[in-house]
């Protein structure tokens, strides 16, 4: 009884190990169309990334500062955030492209809250929720170490 049991232990755990490996695939196809999290077309669904850093706190854009980055439309709320933007993206772009970083962590691609934010050494990461961010900073660098890896490993396939 014992051995059927850990087979069929066994069989469970590889046959999760299956599919997960099937549900990272299926996502960094749908990553390679849009590496940036988007709603409608619009990173951060219209936040201002640069503002995270120079206000510290989400602040809508607007069209009238607005740029093409990535598959995607990043709006800014002044015309000067746009330009240091345009100089330097990759310093203000979410990490992750603005998926969920308590979900990558875990290798998974969810959507993300441009509300529920955490900068740390100078980078963004956006979480699910608020309540997701909460258990987030509760281990952050532990999760940015694991995510980081998980990321990397996405975008190479």
């Amino acid at each position: 009884m014992m051995i059927f049991q850990h087979s069929i232990r066994r069989a469970f755990v590889v046959g999760l190990l299956m599919l997960s490996g099937f549900l990272i695939s299926g996502c960094a196809a749908r990553l390679q169309d849009k590496p940036v999290y988007q709603q409608s077309g619009l990173a951060l669904e219209g936040y201002d990334s640069v503002a995270y850093f120079r206000q510290g706190r989400a602040v809508m854009g607007a069209k009238q500062h607005s740029t093409h980055w990535k598959n995607a439309d990043w709006y800014f709320s002044s015309a000067e955030n746009l330009k240091r933007f345009q100089a330097d993206p990759e310093k203000y772009a979410p990490q992750y492209g603005g998926y969920c970083a308590y979900a990558m962590s875990y290798g998974l691609v969810v959507n993300s809250d441009p509300e529920a934010f955490h900068i740390d050494n100078g980078r963004l990461y956006l979480n699910y929720s608020k309540s997701v961010r909460a258990k987030w900073l509760k281990n952050h660098k532990q999760y940015i170490f694991e995510a980081d890896a998980n990321w990397q490993a996405i975008e190479e396939k």
